[in-house]
């Protein structure tokens, strides 16, 4: 298919798919007053999926860099997130900056949370960009993994991932009880599962010469841990139950569930399912239709509406905004590795 890697790990984009799946009809339904089912967040859901996947896969990406050029340039990484984040996200952000404008309301210092990517310490008052409090969490994970990998070393840099998983309950439970001064969206409080999805991709190999890890991945039973985690966060239960207990298992729970279906993608009906061509698309268009869902979504059109709006919205972003800005990025990453070989040619002579 068009725009998919031949190399993309199974059952990712499917992930992908699925979160983006969670947290739209999370949005739909509660602008139509449809109350969460047994008080659980899905949309909540949908954007741990999310921080999990993002974890493991620039990890794991970073590991592969450094395999094959025996080292791990972050300024590269950084050019090469940038034109993969940013010309999606301003396009969407000056649209609904534009559309301020012409209702009558100043956009400048409601959007800028969104363009400078610390909505989740700011806030907001405008829901169409509210969605950026997430966005901002991965792009600060973006700014601080990559050297934390590179200048402590991978085990060390494992070591600071466990020290999150400790660290972040805490830090959410004190914002919770009002003794911390950041909301509970801040990264320090929800950055756990950012480091719940880059241990599994440090750890992945070692993890599965565990008969007991081996087995309990194997198992379908699997996703227990994310559900009986998952049971826990619902609205009822004490914070310190939800905040301390609940979301570390949820993290690790999906944390589990992607490694059995990227590697069971063939032997399982869920892995199978993660991989068919229709969910894979819409997991490789999934960041734009996360930008565009916002404002259909919280509109007051039907359901149907909503999500054809936001396909449609997505699928013209991926195809005018994300697709061009990437094959610049090549040219531009081409052109640098052949001033780099040049440059090196010279020195040796």
């Amino acid at each position: 298919m068009s725009g998919v890697s031949r190399n993309r790990i199974p059952s990712l984009d499917g992930a992908r798919t699925a979160s983006i799946a969670l947290v739209m009809t999370s949005h739909a339904m509660f602008n139509g007053g449809v109350a969460l089912a047994w008080g659980f967040d899905y949309g909540n859901l949908g954007v741990r999926v999310f921080f999990v996947v993002s974890g493991f896969l620039i990890t794991k990406l970073l590991l592969g860099e450094r395999e094959r050029m025996g080292r791990v340039s972050i300024a590269r990484f950084y050019l090469r997130r940038a034109f993969r984040i940013l010309p999606a996200a301003y396009v969407y952000v000056a649209t609904i900056g534009w559309l301020m404008a012409l209702s009558g309301y100043s956009p400048y210092g409601r959007v800028a949370p969104a363009v400078f990517y610390y909505a989740n310490y700011k806030g907001w008052d405008v829901v169409l960009v509210g969605h950026f409090w997430s966005l901002s969490v991965v792009e600060q994970f973006y700014f601080l993994w990559p050297a934390a990998l590179v200048f402590l070393g991978t085990r060390r840099a494992s070591y600071g991932c466990v020290a999150l998983l400790f660290t972040a309950p805490l830090f959410r439970m004190l914002s919770a009880m009002g003794s911390w001064p950041t909301p509970e969206c801040a990264f320090e409080c929800v950055c756990d599962a950012l480091a719940t999805g880059c241990l599994l991709a440090l750890l992945r190999d070692t993890l599965w010469k565990n008969v007991y890890y081996r087995m309990m991945v194997k198992d379908p039973m699997a996703s227990a841990v994310a559900v009986f985690g998952g049971v826990l966060t619902c609205a009822g239960f004490p914070d310190f139950v939800r905040y301390v207990i609940g979301i570390p298992l949820l993290n690790v729970g999906i944390a589990m569930v992607l490694d059995r279906y990227m590697r069971l993608s063939r032997e399982t009906i869920v892995g199978r399912l993660l991989n068919l061509a229709p969910v894979v698309w819409v997991g490789t268009i999934s960041y734009s239709l996360y930008l565009w869902q916002q404002p259909w979504m919280f509109s007051h059109l039907p359901i149907a509406a909503k999500f054809c709006g936001a396909l449609a919205c997505a699928t013209a972003s991926f195809w005018l905004v994300e697709r061009p800005a990437l094959r610049l990025r090549a040219r531009i990453m081409e052109r640098l590795a052949a001033l780099t070989s040049a440059a090196a040619v010279v020195s040796a002579t």
